[in-house]
Order: structure tokens, then C-alpha cells, then sequence
């Protein structure tokens, strides 16, 4: 694979950033459209939907034959067409479509390059808690193509431009991936029955689709709550570069303390850390309070997705090792995600912009209760000690 890790650095920040420059002002665009509520829920709930039903499929495609970087450039080359569709088009059909066909195109990206990361570190002799080093690109990829996109209309350039960059790019740099592994066919399918049947796989899943519920619901509508307060657009990108500098601080300097307190753990702490972060958003105005509590997104996210793919790769085969990550993947940000756009529609609607941080404080609170789950069936597992 070249460079010890330097092409997955740069393929995370280009696939994230591309994913910045399209989507987190997705919202925004589309209330300034007139759409309403639901049907802003309906759109954005067409991209969980398709990564849901996509991306298990591509990714033991990679498993079974040994074809990860082949999905990759797959991947990359076509969802970065859609990609350029959804940033062109404006009625209501043409929009399901291009969010759906880039979903159902991009779902492998995230679980076939994480696969290949924690790959690379065992071949390194390094250990899987050193993902978050190298994940962290992509956040800073996510980050300076939210900041990017946020000024983009001050640059006096079409605004699909920066998507059709960021995109042509990731296409490009993902024909530097070797299309196969070494050998034929590999039978994962015992390796995947004996993930099914772990005690722990239920309520990590189930943790995580909440989780990933609050946090795509703020990815979409948070620009929407900050423009109904009458807030100027400054505060989005203040909100995104704090959180997610944060995240990436976390990402970087958080190895001991993921190893401390292990996965389990560390879902729990995340879930928490999402109950004071929304009830916050939901019930202040000052832009100061508001931009300072996204603080907490360097929990709320990097904790929990740390964890998540930590959690997985400990259990999971090296034979599955896309399979067991898309899976992690479609229960968070497909499932919950799904769930998460349409009760947002419906909050938005009923009960206004503030309603649906309230709301987002309450599905917190589940999340935190699924995460007590998880960590009393790892405790056990484990023989009272974290998960390593």
C-alpha cells in the first residue's frame, strides 16, 4: 500500500471536505427555496436512506474478493458525478434523486478506508487506537470545506465549483489505491455469523444509530435554527470550527484516554455529553453561548465515533473488516440518520427550530441509557475490565 498512511490522509480530506462543501448547508439552501419542514426532512432523509441500503452491499463486495480498492475508485468516480448533479439542481425530484444516487454511490468510502487504515496500522505493528490520528484528516478536511463553502458566495465564482474541485480530486487520488489484495475469494461468511452472534453487537448498534441521529440532525438543521433566531451566517461557521476543532484536538491527543476508558465507555461519555449541548441550543440566543457549548462536539462526535470503530475492529475477523465497519456505518449514519430526518421534519414543523434540540436532548438521554447497556454486557465480557 504506498506510503505508510499518507495517501488515507489525503483521501479523508478530500472525501470529507467534498462532503462539506455539499451537504451541511443543505438546509440552509433549501428553507430559502420555501421548502417546508417535512419536505426538507423528506430530501435530506433520501442520503441515510441510501447509504442504508448501499453500503453493507459494497462492502462485502470488497470483503469477499479482495476488491477494496477497486470499490474505492468505483466509489470515488461515481459519486463524484451525482455529486456534481446535487450541486446543480434545484427542483424537489431532481434533488431526491442526486442526494439518493450519491448516497447509494458513496455508502463504501468511510468503511472500506477505515477497513484499510486499521489494516495498515497491523501491518505496522501499531494499534488500533492510532486510527484517530489519521481520521483526524478527514475532520480537517470537513472543517476547511465548511469554512470554504460558508464564504463561498463572497468569491464571486459559481457555488458547485468548490463541490466539483473537491470531488474531481478525491476521484483522482483514489486511483492510487492497489485494486486487490493477495489471493482468491475469501468464505466470510462464518466470520460474519460469529459477529452476529456477539452479545455486544445489539447494543453498540443501537447506541450508535441514536448517537448518529442527534449529530446528522445538527449537520442539517443547525443553520436552520441559527437563521430563525436571526442570527447572522457567521455563527455556523464559528459553531462548525469550533466543534470541530475540538474533535480533531481529541482525535490527536486522545489515545490514552481512549485506552482508558474503552469503547463502552467512551459512548457513554459521548452520549452525555450531547443532554447539556442541545438543551443549551435549544433555549439560548446569545451567538457567544451558542458557538461556545459546540465545544462539546470533540465528545459528541470524536468519542463516539473513536469507539464505535474501535469496538468493531476488536470484534470483528480481519476477513470482514469492511463488512463489520459498513455495518457500523449503516446502523449510524444510515438508520439513524434516516430516523433522525424525519422526526426533525416534524419537530421543525410542530414545534419550531428550537424544538428540535429539545428533542435532540431527549434522544441524548436514550443514547446514554443504550450506552449503560453496552458497557454492563462488555463489563461482563471483558471480566470487569475496559475493552482494549
Amino acid at each position: 500500500m504506498p506510503g505508510p498512511v499518507f495517501l488515507h490522509r489525503l483521501f479523508y480530506v478530500l472525501q470529507l471536505g467534498s462532503m462539506a462543501a455539499l451537504l451541511p448547508l443543505l438546509g440552509g439552501r433549501f428553507e430559502a427555496a420555501g421548502f417546508d419542514g417535512l419536505t426538507i426532512g423528506g430530501l435530506m432523509a433520501t442520503f441515510p436512506l441510501g447509504r442504508l441500503l448501499a453500503a453493507p452491499f459494497w462492502a462485502v463486495l470488497a470483503d469477499r474478493y479482495r476488491v477494496a480498492g477497486l470499490v474505492l475508485r468505483l466509489s470515488a468516480v461515481l459519486s463524484g458525478v451525482a455529486g456534481m448533479a446535487l450541486a446543480r439542481s434545484e427542483s424537489i425530484p431532481a434533488l431526491a434523486v442526486a442526494i439518493f444516487v450519491f448516497a447509494a454511490t458513496r455508502a463504501p468510502i468511510g468503511s472500506v478506508l477505515d477497513a484499510l487504515v486499521l489494516g495498515r496500522l497491523a501491518e505496522l505493528g501499531r494499534p488500533t487506537a492510532e486510527y484517530g490520528r489519521i481520521r483526524l484528516w478527514g475532520s480537517l478536511g470537513f472543517l476547511a470545506g465548511v469554512l470554504l463553502a460558508s464564504n463561498w458566495v463572497a468569491t464571486g465564482l459559481p457555488p458547485h465549483l468548490l463541490a466539483d474541485a473537491t470531488l474531481a480530486a478525491a476521484a483522482v487520488v483514489s486511483f492510487g489505491f492497489p485494486l486487490r489484495g493477495a489471493g482468491g475469494p475469501a468464505p466470510i461468511m462464518p466470520a460474519l455469523r460469529e459477529l452476529a452472534a456477539s452479545p455486544f453487537l445489539v447494543p453498540l448498534l443501537v447506541t450508535g444509530a441514536l448517537q448518529a441521529l442527534t449529530m446528522s440532525v445538527y449537520d442539517t438543521f443547525f443553520s436552520v435554527h441559527v437563521a430563525a433566531l436571526g442570527l447572522p451566517e457567521g455563527v455556523v461557521g464559528a459553531s462548525v470550527a469550533l466543534g470541530v476543532g475540538c474533535e480533531v484536538l481529541l482525535m490527536s491527543f486522545g489515545r490514552p484516554f481512549l485506552l482508558r476508558v474503552g469503547p463502552a465507555r467512551g459512548l457513554l461519555l459521548a452520549a452525555l455529553s450531547g443532554i447539556p449541548r442541545w438543551l443549551v441550543t435549544a433555549t439560548v440566543s446569545d451567538p457567544v453561548v451558542l458557538v461556545a457549548i459546540q465545544a462539546l462536539h470533540g465528545f459528541g462526535f470524536a468519542l463516539f465515533w473513536l469507539s464505535g470503530v474501535h469496538r468493531m475492529a476488536q470484534a470483528a475477523r480481519p476477513e470482514i473488516a469492511a463488512s463489520s465497519q459498513s455495518l457500523w456505518a449503516a446502523a449510524t449514519y444510515g438508520f439513524g440518520a434516516l430516523v433522525g430526518a424525519g422526526l426533525a421534519g416534524f419537530a421543525r414543523r410542530e414545534l419550531g427550530s428550537d424544538g428540535i434540540f429539545w428533542m435532540l436532548a431527549f434522544v441524548s438521554l436514550l443514547a446514554t441509557v443504550s450506552a449503560v447497556w453496552l458497557w454492563r454486557v462488555d463489563r461482563a465480557h471483558f471480566a470487569g475490565g475496559p475493552a482494549r
